[in-house]
């Protein structure tokens, strides 16, 4: 008995949307160290890909999303990651856990960490971090409420946590090179570890 033909391999290359995001975000960061941040040119930068500024804005709603898009405002892979956790996990566990989710490829984190600290001032880069600790504050606040943690305690535990979380990110992203990543789950540990008696009661 002959077998079956095999089944042809999945394509799994990326869409036209992707490879087009691929190709501004790259021209993009480019022109950032070619010309400075503030003085690149977004009606360039998508002439150089072949597609119209609208293009670039509908892949990146600003400049700066090029460089904090890996850093998504509503963070739903964080909470999405964080609810799939068990309920009677360690939260810090959980937090962890969760954060090796992010949809990142860590390559290009590494590059953006190093453009964001040459190319951006810390009080640009802070106000970016600062936005997106309120949001992992508001997904850890929301699943401690779920798990049935008072209002304000979960409120309390949800800022210490973010917090830490943001804290080793940015002592990471200011740090002198090379980028390595293993050292941002280092600083991310040794960060929320840090918080622990915070936590505690």
């Amino acid at each position: 008995m002959s077998e079956a033909p095999a089944a042809p391999a999945p394509d799994v290359r990326p869409g036209k949307s992707a490879r087009t995001r691929a190709a501004l975000r790259d021209m993009a960061l480019k022109h950032f160290v070619e010309h400075g941040f503030d003085r690149a040119n977004v009606p360039a930068i998508a002439a150089e890909c072949g597609v119209t500024e609208r293009t670039f804005y509908r892949h990146f709603a600003t400049k700066d999303e090029v460089l904090f898009g890996d850093l998504t405002t509503r963070l739903e892979w964080f909470r999405s990651a964080l609810r799939r956790r068990p309920a009677d996990e360690d939260l810090l566990d959980s937090v962890r856990r969760s954060l090796t989710s992010a949809p990142i490829d860590m390559r290009l984190m590494i590059e953006i960490a190093r453009l964001r600290s040459e190319l951006l001032s810390a009080e640009r880069i802070e106000r970016v971090f600062r936005d997106r600790q309120g949001a992992m504050a508001r997904e850890v606040r929301e699943v401690l409420v779920e798990r049935g943690v008072d209002e304000l305690a979960a409120a309390v535990r949800a800022e210490v946590v973010a917090g830490a979380v943001f804290a080793a990110l940015g002592v990471w992203t200011e740090g002198p090179g090379p980028h390595d990543v293993a050292a941002l789950g280092r600083l991310t540990t040794e960060a929320l570890e840090q918080v622990r008696p915070a936590l505690q009661g």
